[in-house]
């Protein structure tokens, strides 16, 4: 798309921005299925025509729906709010914080931001091309291997002692923090047809085992069903016992929200650098939330297998390293054992959020849903619970029976 043709609105936002500085280009950001809340443009400028290549900067500019249906169905206002808090808010004195500690290897796997608007009907963020800089996605479709897997759960790591820092030594930034970040994205409208879906999802992969075998997984499963609205009613309160423990969240730890950096070149395929996207749905929670979504959701049961412990510990091990560096106590802030049972008690989050956003991520090409086009609670809930052809249940399977073997229960987390 050429500048004779740019949207009005993505002009306004980037010249405000930028505001000596031409477009050059503005193209489609993002394949079709790699984002469901957010339009995304790639955005090439110049100071003017007659700059070289070396002088042109890329962009990313993030605008959200305005389609009115699409707004009621999901909370585009909110967590457009949302992640424009996080970056001018949270992120600001996570940088701070870090320079107060003379820290030169620290937690910044986000983009830089350049503006954001909370006007309604016109919420974006205009921030970095992390693409051009290096950062690759890779296939969201096939589950992650051990390198790409450790690298993240070491920046989770990085990210949620930084809350544990900012909890001890500037308790009243996180006090507001906590109250500005509680869930908003599973708790809107889009939470009857996510139950109807989720349970009909559930059903398909209980009666998807081989007949008089895995009956163990087969209850475990009928029960979750039968208990699915209580448990996504509870999965993010908070128990006062469990209060201390809670962090700010990334909320959306999938491939698809992730961008790899290789700059080892005697090793081209082990990932070096990361740089996270989307935090739309960021809130306050447990760490394990952050750690069930990723694992169960983005790895396949060979992984788990080989490495499921390794990646807990390598979380554990970069938390306290770093908080350490940051000044506080990794073993007052989060136990090990604390966390190995809210991996246990939340496990039905992880679960859920395999079974649900793992039914879109294995679609592909025609078959990836078009919410937009969805016009009723019930057109919504027939588009999610479609089982991909993709592998989609045994790959559940192995979630249910993975999650028995560690000793995860699937019940309310408040019981």
């Amino acid at each position: 798309m050429q500048t004779s043709t740019v949207d009005d609105r993505v002009k306004a936002l980037v010249e405000e921005a930028f505001p000596n500085h031409e477009i050059l280009e503005v193209c489609n950001g993002s394949e079709n299925g790699n984002n469901f809340l957010g339009l995304i443009s790639e955005v090439t400028i110049c100071k003017n025509k007659e700059d070289n290549e070396h002088d042109t900067s890329h962009l990313i500019l993030k605008t959200a729906s305005q389609d009115e249906n699409y707004r009621q169905i999901f909370p585009i206002r909110e967590i457009y709010q949302r992640e424009i808090f996080v970056y001018n808010e949270i992120f600001s004195e996570f940088l701070k914080i870090q320079k107060e500690k003379k820290l030169t290897e620290g937690f910044q796997s986000f983009p830089k931001i350049y503006l954001t608007s909370s006007d309604n009907l016109q919420e974006a963020l205009l921030m970095e091309n992390m693409k051009k800089k290096g950062f690759k996605h890779i296939n969201h479709r096939v589950g992650i291997d051990y390198p790409h897997a450790l690298l993240v759960m070491k920046e989770l790591g990085k990210f949620h002692a930084l809350s544990y820092a900012m909890r001890d030594q500037k308790p009243e930034i996180f006090n507001r923090w906590a109250d500005n970040c509680t869930e908003c994205f599973y708790s809107s409208n889009i939470r009857v047809p996510a139950i109807k879906a989720i349970i009909k999802l559930t059903k398909m992969i209980m009666n998807s085992f081989p007949p008089n075998q895995h009956e163990e997984e087969r209850k475990v499963l009928e029960n979750f069903a039968n208990d699915f609205p209580t448990i996504y009613k509870n999965i993010f309160l908070i128990k006062e016992d469990d209060r201390k423990y809670a962090v700010i969240n990334y909320g959306d730890v999938e491939i698809r929200n992730l961008l790899f950096k290789y700059g080892n070149p005697e090793n081209t395929e082990i990932p070096t650098e990361l740089s996270m996207l989307d935090w739309q749905i960021t809130c306050l929670g447990s760490p394990a939330l952050d750690i069930l979504f990723f694992i169960f959701l983005c790895s396949e049961k060979d992984l788990r297998e080989s490495y499921y412990m390794q990646l807990i510990e390598g979380y554990y091990q970069s938390l306290s390293d770093f908080l350490e560096k940051l000044g506080s106590d990794p073993k007052t802030a989060l136990p090990y054992e604390v966390l190995l049972q809210h991996l246990e008690k939340f496990a039905g989050f992880g679960l859920f959020a395999a079974i649900w956003i793992n039914a879109t991520n294995l679609r592909e090409g025609d078959d990836v849903p078009d919410y937009h086009n969805s016009d009723s609670d019930d057109a919504f809930v027939t588009m999610m619970s479609i089982v991909p052809k993709r592998g989609y249940l045994q790959r559940s399977r192995d979630i249910v029976t993975d999650m028995i073997k560690y000793g995860y229960r699937f019940t309310d987390p408040l019981i």
